[in-house]
């Protein structure tokens, strides 16, 4: 998985995303063309650029309306949806219909929400309002069976991505389950059913693209057990509640609903108050929000760049908040890389007074009651930040642990938050640097590679201990490899990942 991995990291998952959708709906035209789906190509083609058009306009005039950064790949992803689930049209009217499905879908993204956070998938809400209203109905046609093997490839590339397989399996799983037992009570063929069941229908699409989308699932992984099973149980049993009824679309939207009830709802504007340069690639952003919002240390949040040039990683990432809920200020750690993105470039040259938006709070990799076991904290570069939350949470609480933290760099002028983890000694933090590249050396910091044997000699009770890892996904991968390799349960590893820097 190690190459695939290594590719994904060069993308966005939002980036991914459209790349994926792109590519089934190119494959879809190319069928149409060849005579291997019931299609004309040419309709194809025209309802994409009606419906791209009318998604795009739409979002940037709302998005100038409501003053606010739009971000880049949005109408396209919702765009590319709603043109691979409803049909292509074949009259003036169903061109209609298309574009106002699209314009909807993009209006719903600024009307349909509270504080940042949406309440519907975009696509979803403008197909169930098509089909409720009889405007043009949405027939799924992509969960054909001729598209099966493409749209089960692409679409597991975005859950690996995501690191969803949880949400993923759940769904399926449960959905297999229901199928089956409806199969068996109604007496029908429990082979062939099945087969059409999971290859000729929503299931894969719906589970790899559309279940998963971040800003409308739960932020929790607990809870999006249970988003999964509820989409899962209206989509299979298909129940008509009065007039409504529970099509694919509308089972996720009631799924939409309870992710939106059982999630923070706020959008934070962030005023940058200063910048703190650790070393020559590491700079810890200071902020002052304009609500104060809750959140717990270690998770992370959708940061959003007005003014960030077209390029292919977009203007939103994924970045953890380095400050504790005990602090005002909302502290951000970056390190930049050569040659940088667009965003990062844009980040790079913010001044005191510049804004930055932050929504989507999330994330699982939190302490969780775990702060008075034994502890380690593997941090690998920058992603010392989660860390820097938990360790200033604690001492802000004067909570006394048992935590060693074992903090890797290739550069000791790298090593961030010294005067945070300093203080944390007196809790019962004990900090340990470690310098990966043997020509660079640092008083007090050991000099090794991340191996068995180092972690084994740094941390002699390793056996007792719940280990936290956080960094590049390829670190945390191999740290927990090492792990382990130790025999070390994978129920006390907990490990931190982002769908994309």
């Amino acid at each position: 998985m190690q190459p695939i991995d290594d590719l994904l990291n060069k993308v966005t998952m939002y980036r991914l995303v459209v790349y994926v959708l792109s590519a089934l709906a190119t494959i879809a035209i190319l069928f149409a063309h060849f005579g291997r789906f019931a299609g004309r190509p040419e309709s194809m083609v025209l309802s994409l650029v009606i419906i791209l058009g009318s998604a795009y306009v739409t979002d940037r005039g709302f998005a100038r309306l409501f003053k606010v950064p739009s971000n880049m790949e949005t109408w396209l992803i919702t765009g590319l949806i709603i043109f691979l689930i409803v049909p292509a049209a074949n009259n003036k009217a169903a061109y209609l219909a298309l574009a106002l499905a699209a314009a909807l879908s993009s209006a719903s993204k600024f009307l349909l929400a509270r504080h940042g956070k949406h309440v519907f998938n975009p696509a979803a809400f403008a197909a169930a309002f098509l089909s409720t209203w009889g405007f043009w109905p949405a027939t799924w046609w992509i969960g054909s069976s001729k598209f099966w093997p493409f749209t089960l490839l692409l679409g597991l590339l975005v859950v690996r991505k995501m690191r969803r397989f949880s949400l993923f399996a759940s769904f399926v799983v449960i959905s297999i389950v229901l199928q089956t037992a409806l199969l068996l009570h109604g007496h029908q063929p429990l082979a062939t059913s099945m087969k059409q069941a999971v290859l000729a229908s929503p299931l894969i699409f719906l589970s790899t693209i559309m279940l998963i989308e971040p800003a409308t699932m739960p932020p929790r992984r607990s809870l999006q057990i249970v988003f999964a099973a509820l989409v899962a149980t209206l989509y299979v049993t298909g129940w008509k509640i009065g007039p409504l009824i529970i099509v694919p679309e509308v089972a996720l939207l009631f799924g939409n609903l309870f992710a939106y009830l059982v999630s923070p709802k706020f959008r934070v504007q962030l005023v940058l108050k200063e910048v703190h340069k650790i070393s020559g690639r590491i700079y810890d952003y200071v902020f002052m929000p304009d609500v104060h919002f809750q959140f717990l240390p270690g998770q992370y949040m959708e940061w959003t760049l007005a003014g960030v040039p077209y390029d292919s990683r977009g203007n939103r990432r994924t970045f953890t908040i380095a400050s504790s809920p005990t602090e005002e200020e909302v502290h951000l750690g970056l390190k930049y890389y050569e040659p940088s993105s667009t965003y990062k470039a844009t980040f790079y040259e913010l001044k005191p007074g510049d804004i930055v938006y932050a929504s989507q709070l999330a994330g699982n990799f939190t302490l969780n009651g775990n702060e008075k076991k034994k502890l380690v904290f593997i941090a690998g570069g920058i992603g010392i930040t989660p860390f820097r939350s938990m360790v200033k949470y604690l001492t802000d609480n004067n909570v006394s642990c048992d935590v060693v933290l074992l903090y890797l760099v290739s550069d000791p002028q790298e090593l961030a938050y010294a005067h945070e983890f300093k203080q944390a000694a007196k809790i019962g933090v004990k900090t340990i640097p470690v310098i990966t590249n043997p020509s660079k050396h640092a008083p007090g910091a050991v000099s090794a590679k991340l191996s068995p044997h180092l972690l084994s000699q740094a941390i002699p009770d390793y056996a007792e201990r719940v280990f936290y890892i956080s960094g590049s996904n390829h670190f945390v991968d191999v740290a927990k490899s090492q792990l382990r390799s130790l025999d070390v349960p994978r129920r006390h590893i907990k490990t931190d990942h982002f769908s994309g820097y």
